[in-house]
């Protein structure tokens, strides 16, 4: 499930009324699936094995994305200066109950989305929200609501 569905619909919504989204699913097919990213924080049991690693890189920042096709989050470390992954994705369930892990493609997706986001200066502009067809995706962020 989505960090926060209202947020994603209100700008999904601004978004079908300038008639961006039936554009995207013309030119790319039905929309299947919607991810958001957001700023996270590294869970308690990985903090102490990433800390070398953090003190070697003072700026970085963590994420989270959430799919509306599934009850876990994954999580990872980026560095901004220079840009790279300073972790291995972590998955994190969303609800006691949290049925099936993201695959490791869309664990992929989710940390080359982040990567590529990321501008010269190792800025970040989060949210991110992700439309996904089966042929492409279209990401807007938080100014864009």
């Amino acid at each position: 499930m989505l960090q926060n569905d209202a947020e994603f619909n209100q700008l999904g919504q601004k978004l079908f009324m300038q008639g961006v989204l039936q554009d995207f699913e013309k030119k790319h097919g039905a929309i299947k699936g919607r991810m958001m990213v957001t700023e996270g924080k590294i869970p308690p049991e990985l903090l102490v094995k990433l800390q070398p690693e953090l003190v070697k890189n003072p700026k970085w920042i963590v994420v989270e994305g959430s799919f509306d096709f599934s009850n876990y989050t994954i999580g990872m470390v980026v560095g901004l200066n220079p840009v790279k992954a300073l972790s291995e994705g972590w998955l994190k369930p969303q609800m006691t109950t949290a049925g099936p892990k993201p695959s490791k493609e869309w664990q992929e997706f989710f940390m080359e989305k982040v990567l590529k986001a990321i501008d010269d200066k190792g800025h970040l502009d989060l949210p991110m929200y992700t439309w996904i067809s089966d042929k492409s995706d279209l990401t807007k962020t938080g100014k864009d609501l």
